[in-house]
């Protein structure tokens, strides 16, 4: 037995001795997927990816300054600038944004920060935090807090300018424009005061609701009886009624509505202008013929069959929500879009700045776009996510179930497969192609003449042929062993002088 295991352990001394000689250096390409890979990606940057592609640190060449690192699918952040970043936090739910205007953070429905910096003021921040706690600085260095439903004030928060309240709903009061609300055991007493006159209301009793020229309602035994008086000074008022939920009406000039076992049957007309509408019964029938007043048209059968036609807009539902079909169109820009739910989804754009563009998914075979500008195309298989196109659940979740995918943009070709085993990176300098520890293969040229080089079982094996030669280069433990520093393509017409980086045999 002493001899074979002395054999045995030269043989790794040997093998030891040969790695620590050709180990690959920090500059130089370790393809080592599913564990970790650091490549020349197409255009030159570097990119440094481990854990099948779930940790991924890049540095995007198209903006020198930005910087990329993702832990997928919890994880990721862009920075463009030091003052201009953007980062997801367990995808879709947090967000980082930081301009220089403001920091925005938010994880839903936990917790929302914002830090604002106005020019020429000071600087504002404002939390908001479960269960119920806000606290907040203003522009001229006030601090205001509160908790709820205990107590606190709050400033520009909702539709209010100011509110404060003690252990709501028992006390509360409000401010907006130039009106005052007060709450006592609210919703049930409340009195508003200021611009326009005064409010009350004994709730489900009686209350009045009033701003002088511009409404006044009123209920009784809410929500059974209800008159009002709209638009006061538009000339025109609207006048409305209903005993709730058997009948009511609404009159405007020559506009009539009712509504009767609110919310199932609705109908209004305006002869002068030809609009109509129906509702009946709510939501599955509803009609609605514009006329002359620029609305929308509408028709809706559910779910067997829906028409929209408005704002720019024509959408056509068969049996919602399986079929879809959509055309918008907008200032310089036009859109053709089908859906056939889950399976099917597919739009063509054109746009007046941006060329045309195309986007296909076939749910869960495969997903495909292709655009004018940046002559960009891009493809990837399977695809198990049946929504819409969102980049957020495509750039954090895709790459789980993705076996392979391409992008081309450019002139250059990025070529993945599944946890990064397969990686091309091809630009107009040099194609490299790999294959995890195995094999690996790199195109370029040199003093106007064709160069490969090729890498085997983890760079071990390495040699390089071309027209004037070949010969082996040194071994580059764990391989390709590629430079990270692409050499330029000295076969175009315009290429600057190149040569080949020098390497020992």
């Amino acid at each position: 037995m002493r001899p074979h295991r002395s054999h045995s352990l030269r043989t790794l001394l040997v093998l030891a001795m040969l790695g620590l000689c050709g180990c690959a250096g920090f500059d130089e390409e370790r393809h080592v997927a599913p564990f970790f890979s650091e490549l020349s990606i197409a255009g030159g940057d570097r990119e440094i990816e481990a854990l099948g592609g779930s940790l991924i640190l890049r540095r995007d060449r198209e903006t020198a300054q930005t910087k990329y690192f993702a832990l997928r699918p919890f994880f990721s952040n862009k920075i463009v600038s030091p003052t201009e970043r953007f980062s997801w936090i367990l995808p879709p739910l947090g967000t980082y944004r930081r301009t220089p205007e403001e920091d925005v953070f938010q994880l839903l429905p936990l917790l929302r920060y914002t830090q604002q910096y106005p020019v020429g003021k000071r600087a504002t921040w404002s939390v908001l935090a479960l269960p119920g706690i806000y606290w907040a600085k203003t522009n001229d260095g006030r601090i205001v807090r509160a908790w709820f439903p205990f107590g606190g004030v709050v400033e520009r928060f909702l539709s209010f300018d100011r509110a404060s309240f003690v252990l709501f709903p028992l006390w509360a009061r409000v401010e907006r424009g130039d009106r005052v609300s007060r709450h006592i055991l609210w919703p049930i007493f409340c009195f508003t005061s200021g611009m326009g006159g005064n409010a009350w209301r004994v709730w489900p009793f009686v209350g009045v609701d009033r701003h002088e020229g511009r409404h006044e309602r009123w209920f009784l035994l809410w929500p059974i009886f209800h008159w009002q008086t709209n638009d006061q000074l538009s000339g025109n008022p609207e006048h409305a009624w209903m005993v709730w939920p058997i009948y009511g009406q609404r009159r405007q000039g020559a506009s009539r509505s009712w509504t009767a076992l609110w919310p199932l049957f609705g109908y209004s007309r305006n002869p002068d202008s030809g609009f109509w509408a129906w509702d009946g019964p709510w939501p599955l029938v509803a009609f609605q013929q514009p006329g002359s007043t620029g609305q929308a048209l509408r028709e809706r059968v559910w779910p067997f069959y829906s028409r929209f036609e408005g704002d720019g807009l024509r959408s056509y539902y068969y049996l919602w929500p399986f079929y879809n079909r959509r055309f918008e169109t907008y200032t310089g820009v036009t859109k053709d879009t089908t859906y056939l739910f889950p399976f099917w989804h597919a739009w063509d754009k054109q746009d007046d700045e941006l060329g045309r563009s195309k986007w296909r998914k076939l749910f869960s075979v495969y997903r495909s776009y292709r655009a004018d500008e940046g002559d960009e195309t891009f493809y990837a298989f399977p695809t198990l996510n049946p929504f819409y196109r969102l980049e957020v659940i495509d750039e954090h979740y895709a790459w789980i179930w993705e076996l392979y995918a391409e992008q081309r943009k450019g002139g250059t070709i990025r070529q993945r497969s599944w946890l990064g085993l397969w990686r091309r990176e091809k630009d107009q300098d040099e194609d490299r192609r790999s294959l995890s520890m195995l094999w690996a293969r790199r195109d370029y040229s040199a003093g106007g003449a064709p160069v490969r080089e090729t890498s085997l079982l983890l760079g071990l094996i390495r040699w390089r042929s071309s027209p004037s030669g070949s010969g082996l280069l040194r071994p580059a433990f764990p391989g390709p062993g590629w430079p990270m520093t692409r050499v330029p393509n000295s076969l175009s017409d315009n290429a600057p002088d190149s040569r080949i980086n020098e390497e020992r045999n």
